[in-house]
């Protein structure tokens, strides 16, 4: 609410927010977890409380484009511990062999079969590379039209993953939200790159 009030005065900042309630509430009440408390988290306290902060900004009278700017300034701020951890974890000297332990449990735990569907490309020394073909949060904002948020969604995982390097590069060409058959993930081995530039002199254009 903070932020609406700063944006738009105490009086549209609150009126802007008690339609977001409204429209969290009613959402909230039938929801679909898919029988799994971890798609249910996500739909809580992420899919769910974005819509309805873009959905009543704009049946507000605010344009998409500013109710879009607000929601993915608000998902990136939620974004930054995440980057803060992973930039104090890219300090360990040995991190990429660390990463490569932990990453599989964590995404199996973190985005289960019952809202993803993950395909594990690549899992070796030079770098971790996987599709992900299905997706809880295109799908149920496709479902309340409202796809074209779901990229704000998308841009919160380079806040979270690009403070990883140098000792992880994360890199992303394709997502479903933008159109594309599949979203790509790909973390790559920072210091393996650092050799392949010192031994072939690859330098970035400037």
């Amino acid at each position: 609410m903070d932020t609406l009030i700063v944006l738009f005065g105490e009086i549209k900042g609150r009126f802007y927010y008690k339609k977001a309630v409204i429209i969290l509430e009613n959402e909230l009440q039938s929801i679909e977890d898919r029988g799994n408390t971890v798609v249910d988290k996500h739909l809580r306290t992420s899919i769910l409380p974005g819509y309805a902060c873009y959905r009543g900004l704009i049946e507000g009278g605010v344009s998409r484009e500013v109710a879009y700017a607000i929601v993915e300034e608000e998902i990136g701020t939620a974004a930054l511990r995440m980057g803060t951890i992973s930039e104090l974890l890219s300090g360990l000297p040995f991190f990429y062999p660390l990463f490569k332990l932990l990453i599989k449990p964590i995404i199996k735990r973190g985005y289960p079969k019952e809202g993803w569907t993950i395909n594990w490309k690549e899992f070796s020394r030079d770098r971790i590379y996987f599709h992900i073909t299905t997706c809880l949060y295109c799908e149920e904002l496709a479902k309340r039209d409202a796809l074209e948020l779901c990229p704000v969604f998308c841009n919160s995982d380079h806040v979270a993953y690009d403070p990883l390097a140098p000792r992880i590069q994360f890199r992303r060409n394709w997502t479903l939200a933008t159109g594309n058959e599949l979203c790509d993930f790909c973390f790559k081995n920072g210091k393996t790159v650092t050799k392949k530039v010192e031994k072939y002199g690859v330098h970035k254009k400037k």
